[in-house]
């Protein structure tokens, strides 16, 4: 996973073809990404930097719960990296049967073989031998490209090419011994959810190990009462450590909130861990933060000795048992 940090930088070079690009409709009121795991995330991240582009996520079978004008007027986009997901092919497959505009972001597979056998718009994007999550700069260009939205194509490169791939390490290899024999919870604002859930997969995907996230301010309102325990339920609660994404643009008072959560959680033995959102810009805040969170998987891969920090041996299992009769 590591040379897969190295050579992040490198994906932003990449120019997006769009196969079929006049089967695209010339106007949609908005894309509705169809993905799971990874390939979601860049429409995530892209929803945190700029929460007016005309995104919304969809990670289920089927199609969104939506007014049929509203699915009309959209452009669906199905995006699996594999383009074996089947909820995102029962997703692509729904649509096109209704007659919708849609459009497939994959490497190839069986989705791309749905786009050409059915004629759709499709963008086939690099598979360099990286893991889904690590390709978000190709996602978030696909997904620009679709858009027609160049100065959000050039943002997207121009921050994915300057970020410091390496100035993560550090803070992510403290971050890896603060949460060493802890299970960890990721803890942001609501503008800040794409980052503290790629932490989250992360901390899964590459750490192998247990990770939840939450969002202020709406955890104060719930799972904060979780930390209130007993003498004999207090043991569970020190097995967390909380991880908290604190970022000077966000609303002052969740900055209060985060400081008051910070010191009850640590009265009640529960560790903490406050990372710093760095950047001049949305994007390049993102690519930071996302790269520090995976070089403390790194570290705590390294750690519990797990042979292969980018295999996914248990979802592959949980895939093929779901193909079974």
């Amino acid at each position: 996973m590591e040379d897969q940090i190295l050579n992040f930088n490198t994906q932003f070079a990449w120019e997006p073809e769009i196969e079929n690009e006049g089967r695209l409709p010339e106007t949609f009121s908005h894309l509705i990404v169809c993905g799971m795991g990874g390939s979601h995330l860049g429409a995530r991240l892209l929803m945190g930097a700029d929460s007016t582009l005309p995104l919304t996520i969809h990670s289920d079978y089927g199609l969104p719960r939506e007014p049929d004008e509203r699915l009309q007027s959209a452009l669906i986009v199905a995006s699996s990296y594999s383009g074996e997901t089947e909820e995102t092919l029962d997703a692509a497959r729904a649509a096109a049967a209704r007659g919708l505009s849609v459009a497939c972001v994959t490497t190839g597979g069986a989705l791309a073989a749905l786009a050409r056998e059915q004629n759709l718009p499709f963008i086939l994007i690099p598979k360099d031998g990286i893991e889904p999550r690590m390709a978000v700069g190709a996602s978030m260009l696909a997904l620009a490209r679709l858009l027609r939205n160049a100065d959000l194509e050039r943002a997207i490169r121009e921050a994915g090419t300057r970020v410091d791939v390496m100035a993560g390490k550090e803070v992510g290899a403290n971050l890896a011994r603060s949460i060493a024999e802890r299970i960890p919870v990721v803890y942001a604002s609501t503008a800040n959810a794409g980052l503290a859930y790629f932490l989250k997969i992360a901390l899964n995907e590459t750490g192998k190990l247990p990770a939840f996230s939450n969002l202020f301010p709406e955890l104060c309102h719930n799972e904060l009462s979780g930390f209130d325990t007993t003498p004999l339920a207090r043991p569970l609660a020190e097995h967390l450590h909380a991880i908290i994404l604190a970022d000077p643009s966000d609303h002052p008072r969740i900055g209060k909130r985060q400081q008051i959560v910070r010191a009850m959680l640590e009265e009640r033995g529960v560790t903490v861990s406050v990372i710093e959102i760095a950047g001049a810009m949305p994007l390049d805040k993102a690519f930071s933060t996302i790269l520090t969170g995976v070089w403390a998987a790194i570290a705590l891969a390294a750690r519990y000795q797990v042979p292969d920090d980018a295999a996914t041996p248990i979802i592959a299992d949980f895939k093929a048992k779901m193909l079974e009769s």
